[in-house]
């Protein structure tokens, strides 16, 4: 039998195509924007005469680095912060203001962040400007997200699983680490891909930690100073004359493809994760 959707129904699904619009009409439009521009030698040069020449390894390997710096540090410190605040936690006063101090800190702006880093990692630990300081300051902006998440995913493990664990005999941290976790995980990693997802595509908290918009020479290790896709764009279509169009549209192309990967690959995996849980 065939439903009927009555107006209330109709103005929410016209509500929802509305939303959709506008961000999936942009994605397409840059996307096809910067086809003509992009090509195995763009991706796999160095970029050279201030970006008019050359291609665009350097700024993407240099995100490679700052990604890997932000999820050796989220990882361990978001997972752990959010296992004990789902799982070992008192339920009192201070254990709710730490929650909505997580859910506040989401909500700061990056240049917040960019300057916290730049007077904590760069100035006051010494670190200079490098990829060390940056990689510390995306994983501060990135770690209520995780926590978020992390503390989320453990919850909706139904609490007939800590029951039988315990029921077993073993401890609590037992239950968690051999039961509990490995049922969140799909929600636990999705969460920190979108976190790090979100972080690839930030510019104002690098800007004053550590990247730059030509260096002669790959990241060699954390101290090195780096190149990165937001920054290079954002220098490439602000202050070099003369820069082709197609350039611009390539590097931005790029950048959201790498964004999009990490946004709809975890998206994916999690829905398949899903599909194979029987609870």
């Amino acid at each position: 039998m065939k439903r009927k959707y009555d107006a209330k129904e109709l103005a929410c699904v016209l509500i929802l195509v509305l939303a959709i619009l506008p961000p999936l009409s942009a994605v397409i439009y840059i996307l096809a924007k910067a086809a003509a521009g992009l090509s195995w030698e763009f991706v796999s040069t160095v970029p050279t005469q201030r970006g008019l020449s050359g291609g665009i390894l350097s700024p993407i390997v240099g995100t490679l680095w700052l990604m890997m710096g932000t999820a050796l540090v989220v990882l361990p410190f978001g997972v752990g912060a959010g296992i004990y605040l789902a799982e070992f936690a008192p339920n009192n006063r201070l254990t709710h203001l730490l929650e909505t101090a997580l859910v506040n800190l989401a909500g700061v702006p990056s240049v917040i962040y960019g300057l916290f880093g730049y007077a904590v990692f760069v100035v006051m630990l010494g670190f200079g400007s490098s990829l060390i300081s940056a990689s510390l300051t995306l994983a501060a902006l990135t770690l209520p997200l995780v926590v978020a998440a992390t503390r989320q995913a453990l919850t909706d493990v139904p609490r007939s699983f800590r029951e039988a664990a315990l029921a077993l005999g073993a401890t609590p941290w037992q239950g968690v680490s051999t039961v509990i976790l490995p049922s969140a995980k799909s929600g636990i990693i999705t969460g920190t891909l979108l976190g790090m997802a979100r972080a690839a595509g930030e510019t104002a908290p690098i800007l004053i930690t550590g990247v730059a918009f030509f260096l002669p020479s790959l990241p060699s290790s954390f101290t090195s100073r780096f190149m990165a896709l937001p920054y290079h764009l954002y220098i490439i279509a602000t202050q070099v004359p003369g820069m082709p169009v197609e350039r611009m549209w390539a590097t931005a192309g790029t950048l959201l493809l790498m964004v999009m990967t990490m946004q709809v690959g975890a998206t994916v995996w999690r829905e398949a994760e899903r599909r194979k849980k029987r609870w």
